[in-house]
Order: C-alpha cells, then structure tokens, then sequence
C-alpha cells in the first residue's frame, strides 16, 4: 500500500461498521493493521492510552485514537476524520 503511516484498526468479528472503515482504507490505498479489539491486551493497550470504549471500531494514528464515536455520524463513515488521522488529502 501507497502510504508508510502505520494506522491500527481496533475491530470485532461482527462489527459493520468495522468493515466499513477497512474498506475505506484500504480504498484509498493507507496501511493498517487490524486488532482483535476483544483480546486483553488490545484492550490494556486501548485503556493505558485512556480509550475507554467496548464499541468497535477504533483507529489509532500518530496523532492519538478515533472512537466509533468519532468516525462515525450515525451509518455513515466521516471520512474527512480519517484522512486527518492517517495524514492524508
């Protein structure tokens, strides 16, 4: 993939909106690497970084987390978000 920026993507196995956010990525050509979010030491790594979130997904960059929350405006991606956090136009 184009971009060297490494982006982790906190998921669940049955997360729409999880899908939603890799096929984003991966659309416009920026490296991840996916996250078992149920896993203990996902979650240590999210709470030691004060995410305190049982909702997927979560997408950590260089500038700090996006919550679900965060990227999400009801169904739909806010895309603009990502591209900042990624470091990308």
């Amino acid at each position: 993939m184009a971009d060297t920026t490494e982006l982790v993507v906190y998921t669940l196995e049955y997360c729409p909106n999880c899908e939603i956010l890799k096929r984003f990525l991966e659309r416009m050509n920026i490296a991840y690497t996916e996250r078992d979010m149920s896993t203990a030491a996902s979650m240590t790594e999210l709470r030691v970084h004060g995410v305190f979130v049982n909702e997927a997904p979560v997408l950590r960059g260089p500038a700090g987390f996006l919550t679900s929350r965060d990227l999400f405006s009801g169904e739909a991606l806010v895309e603009e978000r990502v591209r900042d956090l990624a470091g990308v136009s």
